[in-house]
């Protein structure tokens, strides 16, 4: 008897160790835990900080919460250099924001080049793109792992603008990178620098007579209160970039590396969904206030940029790369 007691205990002591082993994954990682600070400019409920609210959601749920993500909305943790400068050197792991780090991808938001958020997304996860983000790992220790999508860049103005002619002289705020002010000096504006805090004032005191951002950004900084027109341009296309700390991505196991790869998809979908719906809503508040939206000819904007696309994209990336980007940028997605 005492032999068949010993037997039995012997085999639940087995079969414990046995159910043990198979709990844990081949690189220990439903054992380990891990904190990430994700940082971004945008504020709470606009749909880039909704889709980053996604990505959390998922990635603590799939990891049975072993992956905390803490999110840190509206630049608290500094500007957008000093959070890039933070994500390198691992203070924070993650941040989002339109500073992809290096101009290769930049300069993907020259005028009328990239069609969509989702041809940006096409470039990226092509050969070339890999490329790009490769040279991020290995230069600079951060990693792209994906986007999360912006409006296309319009005009507000006080004056009509149908055609480019009707921006000759214009003073318009843009920012002060080349190929901001390039564009529009093609278009026949005046492009003046200011800091994004003093265009508001800047616009109600007629210092400049319009200014250009994503819808979002009208909206949210009330430049429609002082301003008659949105002029749908849609003369840039620049989402925000999810970037991530490569060696903390690295110490991560390889099934939390997948879970975060697709978490952040699901989360620019669900960003892509929001920015839709709020688009329309915050057209027809605007509207109802008085603005009014027009619809220019596109194919004269795009016409009037071309010397700025192909000036700067072959000095960024050569002929060849050039020409390789400008036709995924307008390829059929369908």
């Amino acid at each position: 008897m005492k032999k068949l007691v010993l037997g039995v205990v012997l085999s639940l002591v087995f079969l414990a160790a046995c159910g043990g082993e198979e709990s844990s994954s081949d690189d220990g990682g439903s054992n380990e835990t891990f904190s990430i600070s994700y940082s971004t400019w945008a504020n709470e409920g606009e749909p880039a900080y909704l889709g980053m609210e996604r990505f959390k959601e998922i990635v603590e749920e799939e990891t049975d919460g072993n992956v905390e993500i803490e999110l840190h909305p509206g630049n608290q943790l500094g500007s957008t250099v000093e959070q890039m400068e933070q994500v390198k050197l691992g203070t924070i792991e993650m941040m989002s924001s339109g500073d992809p780090g290096m101009d290769e991808i930049e300069y993907l938001a020259l005028p009328y080049l990239m069609d969509s958020n989702a041809h940006w997304t096409a470039v990226l996860q092509s050969d070339i793109g890999q490329e790009w983000n490769d040279q991020l790992i290995n230069e600079q220790g951060v990693r792209t792992i994906g986007t999360l999508p912006r409006g296309p860049r319009v005009v507000s103005s006080n004056v009509k603008i149908t055609k480019p002619e009707d921006m000759a002289g214009m003073k318009i705020r843009a920012p002060a990178v080349d190929y901001y002010v390039q564009t529009f000096e093609a278009l026949g504006a005046n492009p003046t620098p200011m800091d994004f805090g003093e265009v508001y004032s800047g616009l109600q005191n007629g210092v400049v007579e319009g200014q250009e951002n994503p819808l979002e950004t009208i909206y949210s900084a009330g430049f429609h209160e002082v301003q008659d027109y949105v002029i749908n341009t849609n003369h840039m296309y620049k989402p925000a970039f999810v970037t991530i700390n490569e060696e903390f991505f690295q110490s991560l196991p390889s099934d939390y590396q997948d879970i975060l790869l697709s978490a952040a998809e699901e989360g620019q979908a669900h960003a892509q969904e929001k920015l839709k719906e709020n688009a329309e809503e915050m057209k027809a508040e605007m509207e109802e206030e008085g603005v009014t939206f027009v619809d220019p000819d596109i194919e004269a904007f795009r016409e009037a940029t071309q010397s700025v696309r192909d000036e700067l994209g072959t000095k960024i990336w050569g002929e060849e790369t050039y020409n390789k980007v400008v036709e995924m940028g307008q390829q059929d997605l369908e």
